[in-house]
């Protein structure tokens, strides 16, 4: 791949004026990183129960075609392996009912294909389900695991809800976005792809832990991205980058790692995504019929040949020159000049870039849309935060959290060295310091999940949660 930067393309996607001394910042037109919007009027999405049929239609390639309560009961009815008592009309409507639709004349999502009917109509949910279905996962596995599971859950169903189930139609799914979102890490990747297959393995899995092993894993792979980010040409696809976490009933202080290597380090790094959504925006104005490429990919093609770090810096130094050029209203960008880098002459000129943007934001009116667009995954964050005193927020692991993760680190294995279920945190993105370890260690002995051997941790082993 040969890495050729478009002043047209440029022009084009940012709306230049013709004097080119002005502009509008876009993103994902040829980079999609996040599913946010710079929009203070928009809300930002906490729940994703909401989104979760959308999703697993997403996987699937296809999305349901609604049914009501009158229209299901009359497909029953009209199917000539139906016999229905005489007199008993009233009595099976109600059952049907009161067995598949809620008050609100909803679909209850008593298993997977029903699940797959709940609606999503809102842009913003919409953006999420397509981010999730791109980033976490091969759709093809997670697809493998769906089919598996559905027809488990079908055999294991009584005949009325077998025969529901088939009454359901689907048609295949049009995504608008002609553009993926692009996985900037893939720490979670293969976790994710388990998990997802454990949950849906069993119906009570799937009923209490689908949407929250969906929450986790959207909080803990953007995070992860986030992180990874602020790293640019040194970033590293397949490394986990170490944020602490403590338990929700722990006692903390500003010495632990959970308050300096924890929300406090995220939160700044969210902060500027914005500026990171821009700088791949402006890195991506290639020709048509280029493949996408993030920080890491550009340090690939740097290293794949002698000579392409002058030239690609270069090709980088005209559109950064281009988008000062159009920044006219910003007195402290104009004071900001180009410096070598010891990492090389396109780590020095991409630095430059993503300094002149997020200094134009942070310095002009323009710091609005930019502070929204992260507070659109800093509000999310929230489930996972708990406020600390001096210390103020930290990254918070209830226990309803712990239960959770213990359950899809260990699975269906009787037990699991306790140094092992840490290995299984942080391969998700969970870290702990010693001292919330020993906290966990107590919580299990005190469910009586602890076999001892000995009072090493390669000794010590954590029984499996029923």
């Amino acid at each position: 791949m040969i890495y050729t930067l478009s002043v047209d393309s440029f022009n084009n996607t940012f709306s230049v004026k013709a004097d080119g001394s002005r502009l509008t910042h876009h993103s994902g037109i040829k980079f999609q990183l996040f599913p946010f919007i710079a929009n203070n009027n928009s809300d930002p999405v906490v729940d994703l129960s909401s989104l979760i049929g959308l999703y697993l239609g997403q996987i699937e390639g296809k999305k349901p075609i609604q049914i009501s309560a009158e229209e299901l009961i009359a497909k029953l009815k009209n199917d000539e392996d139906l016999e229905i008592s005489l007199g008993a009309d009233e009595i099976f409507d109600q059952v049907v009912r009161h067995m598949f639709f809620d008050r609100d004349g909803k679909i209850r999502p008593i298993n997977l294909r029903m699940l797959s009917q709940i609606p999503c109509s809102e842009t913003n949910e919409s953006k999420l389900a397509d981010y999730l279905v791109d980033v976490l996962g091969d759709s093809d596995i997670l697809q493998k695991s769906i089919i598996e599971a559905s027809e488990k859950v079908n055999k294991q169903s009584n005949a009325l809800e077998r025969f529901a189930a088939g009454k359901l139609e689907f048609e295949p799914s049009d995504r608008k976005s002609k553009h993926n979102y692009q996985r900037i890490t893939n720490v979670v990747k293969a976790n994710f792809e388990k998990d997802f297959e454990y949950i849906l393995g069993a119906r009570n899995r799937t009923r209490d832990y689908l949407i929250p092993l969906l929450e986790f894993y959207y909080f803990t792979y953007t995070a992860q991205a986030i992180l990874q980010l602020n790293r640019f040409l040194d970033g590293n696809r397949e490394k986990c980058i170490p944020l602490y976490f403590c338990l929700e009933w722990e006692k903390t202080s500003q010495n632990r790692r959970c308050f300096r290597d924890g929300w406090d380090m995220l939160q700044k790094a969210i902060s500027r995504i914005f500026a990171h959504a821009i700088t791949l925006e402006i890195l991506n104005q290639t020709e048509s019929g280029s493949e996408p490429v993030d920080y890491i990919k550009i340090q690939e093609l740097i290293n794949s040949a002698p000579g392409e770090d002058h030239r690609i810096s270069e090709e980088i130094k005209v559109l950064t020159d281009c988008y000062r050029r159009a920044i006219t209203d910003c007195p402290k960008m104009a004071e900001l000049s180009r410096h070598q880098s010891p990492d090389g002459e396109t780590a020095a000129e991409i630095n430059f870039l993503f300094n002149s943007i997020r200094i134009q934001f942070e310095n002009t009116l323009r710091n609005r849309p930019y502070s929204s667009y992260a507070q659109k995954f800093e509000v999310y964050c929230r489930k996972y935060l708990k406020r600390r005193g001096r210390s103020g927020m930290m990254l918070n692991i209830s226990e309803e959290t712990l239960i959770f993760l213990t359950k899809i680190c260990i699975k269906d294995q009787e037990k699991m060295r306790l140094n092992d279920v840490f290995a299984e945190f942080e391969a998700r993105g969970v870290f702990l310091d010693t001292h919330s370890k020993s906290e966990v260690m107590r919580y299990y002995e005190k469910l009586n999940l602890i076999e001892k051997k000995s009072d090493s941790g390669d000794a010590q082993y954590v029984k499996r949660i029923l």
